[in-house]
């Protein structure tokens, strides 16, 4: 039953690849899974040495604000699943039980039009590699049937992303990383900013996290402004005072 469950979500993800005429990616495991189970957005971000949650693949309307959130507010499903190492099912984002796991999180989830979220870890041993988010705009619970399907599409992700691990220098014919371009842009800004502050590149982050959550922005947006020199971040006074 298992093999059978495996070879026709493999099928699923080859049939993808084979309609793109290109090689299998991690973009590729993100459209297969999306269209399997008709998801408003799926998402895989990998655990970082900078960044604990960076999303490299998306696709759907509400995947790249999910994960734009969740980097942001530094809460919510995707980030309890890599700290926990185990599967966060979430099948109502307005419960109240929900919110109060993630007060700031789940209402701003609501507001942006998602209504569940199921996440799987991507599992190395005992390590979390990342996350494979699947987001709906209904309540929705998943079946045990689509529960083994989904660890069979995080799985085909940990398979892609280890092949780059130890092939980092993989050619155009090799299996292929995601679509890293998306944050390229945050990690520009980052180092802009350490220079800004006089500051490493941790600090940096933290402090372009929080202007954005100050200021009621996403964090690309944040980013973009730092990098088109529109925006500059000013070091925390330590005599109380804010910055301009």
């Amino acid at each position: 039953m298992e093999q059978q469950r495996t070879a026709r979500v493999w099928g699923l993800i080859f049939a993808h690849a084979r309609a793109d005429g290109r090689p299998i990616s991690i973009d590729t495991v993100c459209h297969a899974c999306a269209d399997a189970f008709g998801a408003a957005g799926v998402t895989i971000a990998l655990h970082r040495d900078l960044v604990v949650y960076e999303p490299v693949s998306a696709t759907g309307s509400t995947a790249p604000r999910l994960a734009d959130l969740q980097v942001t507010l530094g809460e919510g499903p995707g980030l309890a699943a890599l700290a926990d190492r185990r599967t966060v099912l979430v099948p109502d984002l307005g419960a109240t039980e929900t919110a109060s796991r993630w007060p700031v999180f789940a209402p701003a989830a609501v507001k942006a039009g998602i209504r569940s979220v199921h996440v799987f870890p991507l599992l190395l041993g005992a390590i979390a590699i990342g996350v494979l988010e699947i987001s709906h705009a209904d309540n929705r619970l998943m079946t045990p049937d689509e529960i083994g399907d989904a660890l069979i599409f995080a799985d085909a992700a940990l398979l892609i992303q280890t092949h780059q691990l130890v092939n980092p220098g993989a050619g155009p014919t090799d299996l292929q990383f995601g679509q890293v371009e998306r944050w390229a842009e945050v990690h520009q800004a980052t180092g802009m900013v350490a220079a800004q502050i006089d500051a490493d590149l941790t600090t940096a982050f933290v402090r372009l996290r929080a202007h954005a959550y100050v200021a009621g922005r996403s964090l690309r947006e944040v980013a973009q402004d730092v990098v088109a020199r529109t925006l500059r971040l000013e070091p925390w006074m330590n005599n109380g005072e804010s910055e301009d």
